[in-house]
């Protein structure tokens, strides 16, 4: 972390009011809460009235653990001891008596918010249960940012805070044995900068987004290859979707293989039951371990359809076979489309009036890439290898596994080094790639762009890029070395990359003559 940025920062007038809303030292706990919500409001996307809700759950977990006699807790920062409570802590609906002037706790089955064994709605509602674990014990952290745990990696990334892998899995109870691994990262973090609990905070949530890296990250989306199905229910969700111009950004459910520049198809449910609009995923389907749907992406760019209903659907020869459509589209959270069943929902669109050249199609190579991709090695010699030449480069710019120092014992080996100088196993050098296979899953990205970073950050490079079968990312390094997971500077498909305007932008960016400068 940039000591002298954060020493200007905490003096400031902005970090001192930060600082002070983080401060867990307050009579009223749920206000502090609150406040910590609404001052990062701008990154997790809550509405003021939901803000207030979650005060509200704040003080019924407080006022059940503290009857079921679970808070205070001294030992909990231990980890078995908060293994325990996690099992055995639950939510009960309380009421204010006006007469007796006290709480009383709600007797019936439905008075029961959140059951000991719900560890979905547990994980779920994370970030109630971490915001009061945060002034009950200073080993624990707030997570504020449910929905958008991609941008708590990426203020780490900032900070230089090595995070824990998060777990893949369907057990949610693993979700929270995660949070307390979090909080220990966090913790060792807070200790080597000799921060206080306050400053911590807001070190994470109002210092790093200040640091973001100050280069224009790509804003052209790439060409979609691949379709989704996804859908919305519920008041807050149709007054979003119909009115684009005011939400021109969502976080939405969807399938973690969700690429950026991917189509996104949305149908509302019941009492609608139609396909309302298409949208362009404008991020990476993301994983989320404290969100109640776990894989989430961002939309843009939405395009209102004529409505086309679920019986239109039951009727049209099409789509009556397709299997999704005779579930009555249960599951919506990220289904799959083939290119035939986008082109007959064209048709549909087409059909009832509407206006199909503004909607966005799928992504047809320009250029013939090869097809026999089978190992990591292909990627290398039959993709990247043929792009570098017509970079520029030469055999003799670039080492291949070079094996660098890394700790006592350790060693680390990028794929590609270019122009690396210096002593032996401690060389650095501007540039550096990564070749995987396939980086289609969330967590296939995630190893990637870490291994990759972990590389760059060691050999100082000001460029780094990772690749596999379909597509080449490119990231620059800001002033402090900082690579941003979030906005590569240049993101496109194989066959894209030798159109004009698409080669001429990549030539700027890492072709031989623009990176050779950096060896100076």
């Amino acid at each position: 972390m940039n000591r002298q940025l954060w020493e200007l920062y905490k003096n400031s007038e902005r970090g001192k009011r930060a600082i002070e809303v983080f401060n867990p030292d307050v009579e009223d706990i749920f206000a502090g809460i609150e406040n910590c919500f609404e001052l990062t409001k701008e990154f997790h996307g809550i509405e003021k009235e939901d803000i207030w809700y979650m005060g509200a759950m704040a003080l019924m977990l407080v006022l059940t653990c503290e009857e079921d006699r679970l808070l205070p807790d001294d030992q909990i920062h231990q980890r078995d001891c908060f293994e325990k409570f996690i099992d055995a802590y639950r939510v009960a609906h309380w009421n204010w008596d006006d007469k007796e002037q006290n709480w009383i706790r709600g007797i019936k089955s439905e008075d029961t918010l959140i059951a000991p064994n719900e560890y979905r709605k547990k994980s779920a509602s994370l970030h109630i249960l971490s915001s009061v674990l945060y002034y009950e014990c200073d080993f624990f952290k707030p997570i504020l940012y449910p929905s958008r745990f991609d941008i708590i990696q990426q203020n780490c990334d900032l900070l230089g805070i090595e995070l824990p892998t998060v777990p893949h899995t369907t057990n949610r109870r693993a979700y929270l044995s995660f949070y307390y691994d979090l909080c220990k990262a966090m913790k060792e973090f807070q200790q080597e900068q000799k921060l206080s609990d306050a400053e911590f905070c807001a070190c994470l949530y109002d210092f790093a987004p200040m640091l973001k890296n100050d280069m224009l990250p790509e804003t052209v989306l790439p060409k979609p290859i691949n379709i989704w199905f996804t859908g919305a229910g519920g008041k807050g969700d149709f007054e979003r979707l119909d009115n684009p111009e005011r939400y021109p950004s969502l976080i939405w459910a969807c399938n973690e293989r969700t690429r950026r520049g991917d189509i996104v198809v949305m149908y509302c449910l019941a009492p609608r039951s139609y396909i309302h609009s298409i949208w362009r995923a404008d991020s990476n389907g993301t994983f989320h371990p404290f969100d109640y749907y776990n894989s989430r992406t961002t939309l843009t760019g939405g395009i209102k359809i004529p409505p086309i209903s679920i019986r239109e659907l039951k009727t049209d020869a099409y789509f009556s076979q397709l299997p999704l459509v005779k579930k009555n589209l249960q599951g919506l959270k990220g289904v799959e489309l083939s290119a035939s069943d986008y082109a007959a929902l064209l048709r549909l669109i087409q059909t009832k009036g509407g206006d199909i050249t503004n909607l966005p199609q799928l992504y047809s190579p320009t250029q013939i890439i090869p097809q026999d991709i089978a190992v990591e090695r292909d990627v290398e010699e039959k993709l990247l290898i043929p792009l570098l030449y017509e970079l520029g480069y030469t055999d003799t710019d670039w080492t291949r596994q070079l094996v660098q120092k890394a700790g006592r014992g350790q060693k680390a080996i990028p794929d590609f080094v270019f122009f690396p100088s210096g002593e032996l196993h401690l060389q650095n050098a501007p540039l550096l790639i990564e070749a995987k296979l396939s980086m289609s899953s969330q967590s296939e990205f995630h190893k990637a762009f870490n291994q990759a970073y972990s590389y760059a950050r060691l050999m100082r490079a000001s460029w780094m890029g990772i690749c596999d079968k379909d597509r080449l990312i490119l990231y620059q390094a800001d002033s402090n070395g900082v690579f941003d997971r979030l906005h590569p500077v240049f993101e496109d498909h194989w066959g894209m990359l030798k159109e004009v305007g698409v080669f001429a932008k990549l030539q700027k960016i890492i072709g031989r003559s623009a990176i050779i400068r950096y060896t100076n």
